[in-house]
């Protein structure tokens, strides 16, 4: 290859002056032709050098390659694997701008629904804070992916992850998961003083001496409980008070996350999450009726009906369900609150075909919100919404089909459930401004 082919193929590279912070973690400039440059790795305010990685049509992307001119919130990340992994993106940004940053987020993208300005609430922990945590496994050993790629980068010790999980990693580090090439992940709940659980992703079935080698070598790297997912499918599991560890506590309620069953990362600020949504969904009158919507296991459900709210919980997932069913019968619950498995869609459906209505509507989808559905929610008249999103642009699109419906933005909440990451946790209440 001649020299002059050789330095076509290198990446450009620019002097860059970055303006902004943009949702997702990366920095704003413009290019020399005009276009949007997001970069990688670069905070508002900042001079970089940086290495186009990507032309668009209408945008360009770009690698911080040398930060010039630094910010004077950037921070010294607490991770040496920062910037391979692809778990954190927002690490060389202090705490306290990473919040601001997040409300900015939230803000911006609310502000055309005339929503009020959202109140940003710091996650209780800001390291060690995630309960729940996946892992790649494979012969490299144990670890996340490489920020846009399937290498996988090997972690022997993650500062976001909770105590039990990292002891659980150092116990395996150096082990060779090359005996069992089935193995495509490991999830991993933990909680100082419970122990840990895992939950181990298979690509094909084990045999059952190859089955009981993993789960031995798991058990002595510290797990209590080890339960195998091969194709959707799960072993059976105990829901009850052994099979599970505690992840909110509150007014003589109990509520546990088990192997299997989704559940939030970040357990304290989860109880956060939780108690904003009691107070949102104010007092109980009469035989008050409440719609969860993606309920999951109860996260919701179960502490509105320990407050003595009716509810109906719809979700999809039939482990979740069962779940959900069982903490019902532990806590006493299980005729205040009824988990029905099905989509969201057709049960709303259904229930404005029976004529049903509602005191209260809460909900909280995957990322892509709930597209489509905000009439049918709309025909049961619930008096509140509330809306809970990991998506605020999806959010801001539910949210604005709601106020055709006659609903209006009352407040706006931003919780802090992933620190050192761009992700962020929305909560809308919404009122219907119609008797």
């Amino acid at each position: 290859m001649s020299e002059q082919n050789q330095k076509s193929t290198q990446p450009q590279e620019l002097e860059l002056r970055v303006s902004g912070l943009a949702a997702g973690g990366r920095g704003l400039a413009r290019g020399e032709d005009g276009r949007v440059v997001f970069v990688a790795g670069a905070l508002a305010g900042e001079k970089v050098r940086a290495a186009i990685s990507a032309e668009k049509r209408q945008y360009l992307e770009a690698e911080t390659l040398e930060v010039l001119t630094p910010c004077p919130q950037r921070s010294e990340p607490a991770c040496p694997l920062y910037g391979k992994c692809g778990g954190c993106d927002l690490m060389h940004l202090n705490y306290q701008a990473q919040l601001a940053a997040k409300k900015e987020w939230a803000d911006h993208a609310l502000r055309r629904l005339g929503a009020p300005s959202a109140q940003a609430v710091a996650s209780p922990q800001e390291w060690g804070y995630r309960n729940r945590v996946r892992f790649q496994a494979g012969r490299g050993g144990i670890g996340f992916f490489a920020r846009g790629s399937h290498d996988m980068v090997r972690v022997e010790h993650c500062p976001v992850a909770a105590e039990g999980i990292n002891a659980f990693l150092a116990a395996l580090a150096g082990r060779d998961f090359s005996p069992w090439p089935q193995l495509a992940w490991l999830e991993l709940i933990s909680r100082a003083g419970q122990g840990t659980l895992a939950l181990a992703g298979l690509a094909e079935p084990l045999a059952d001496e190859t089955e009981m080698a993993l789960k031995d070598l798991l058990l002595e790297a510290g797990a209590q409980g080890v339960r195998l997912q091969l194709d959707g499918g799960m072993e059976p599991w105990p829901y009850d008070q052994a099979g599970g560890l505690v992840y909110y506590e509150g007014e003589d309620l109990s509520l546990r996350a088990y192997p299997g069953v989704f559940c939030q990362v970040n357990w304290p600020a989860n109880a956060l999450l939780i108690s904003l949504a009691l107070e949102m969904a104010g007092e109980v009158r009469g035989e008050a009726r409440a719609l969860d919507l993606y309920a999951g296991a109860g996260n919701f459900s179960l502490p509105l009906a320990a407050r003595g709210w009716g509810v109906l919980a719809v979700e999809g997932d039939a482990q979740a369900v069962a779940a959900g069913r069982a903490q019902a019968e532990l806590e006493g619950l299980a005729e205040s609150v009824v988990f029905q498995r099905g989509q969201a869609g057709r049960a709303l459906r259904e229930l404005a075909k029976d004529k049903e209505t509602c005191d209260l509507a809460l909900l909280d989808p995957p990322r892509a919100g709930a597209k489509g559905l905000m009439s049918d929610l709309a025909a049961l008249r619930p008096r509140k919404v509330i809306y809970v999103s990991c998506h605020a642009a999806a959010l801001a699109r539910d949210a604005a089909k709601l106020l055709e419906h006659g609903y209006k933005a009352e407040r706006v909440t931003v919780i802090d459930m992933f620190p050192h990451t761009s992700h962020l946790e929305t909560v809308m209440a919404l009122t219907r401004e119609d008797p």
